[in-house]
């Protein structure tokens, strides 16, 4: 990125709520990020990175709002404080991922394997987690809303600090093993 300081003081703005991404992803922050996994405050909004493996990547603080990730490998892929509201991750491996404060408000996590994961702090809000694997899971703090989880397996999550009174559960695997079908039709 040719102007880090500006993109610092952006990604800040952003993430205070002040101001809102209009921009489409930079051809060369999607090189950068293919050629070298290491694309701190890079700009990927729409971007379609569907089916990479762009495991161990760094992805601190960049925007990948309506992103295509769909079916990439990002195994252990650090999005701290990452914006991707709208993003599609369904089928994504994010095994291990750190998504600590990452916007995700409407995220589409459908089949995706979140084992291990730490989404600590995370916005969530009616994100689809439906048949999402988030054994192991850290969701410390995180806010959800009416998100999707039927069908997902939350065994030995951590939930701690989680309103799940909107949350929608049918056939969920509950953090101690039981089923949850609250919200079967």
């Amino acid at each position: 990125m040719k102007h880090p300081l500006i993109a610092l003081c952006l990604t800040v703005l952003l993430w205070l709520g002040l101001a809102q991404p209009s921009w489409a992803a930079l051809q060369e922050d999607i090189d950068l990020l293919k050629e070298t996994k290491d694309c701190p405050v890079c700009i990927l909004d729409e971007a379609d990175l569907s089916g990479l493996d762009l495991s161990g990547a760094n992805l601190k603080i960049a925007t990948l709002t309506d992103a295509n990730l769909s079916g990439a490998n990002l195994s252990k892929v650090d999005f701290m404080l990452a914006f991707m509201d709208n993003a599609n991750l369904s089928g994504a491996n994010l095994q291990g991922a750190q998504m600590n404060g990452t916007q995700l408000a409407n995220a589409n996590f459908s089949g995706a394997d979140l084992r291990g994961s730490d989404l600590s702090q995370a916005n969530m809000l009616d994100a689809d987690l439906s048949d999402a694997n988030l054994e192991g899971a850290v969701l410390l703090a995180v806010k959800l809303g009416q998100a999707n989880l039927k069908g997902a397996n939350l065994k030995d999550a951590n939930l701690r600090g989680v309103n799940r009174s909107m949350a929608l559960f049918c056939n969920t695997v509950m953090p101690d093993g039981s089923l949850a079908n609250r919200d079967c039709e």
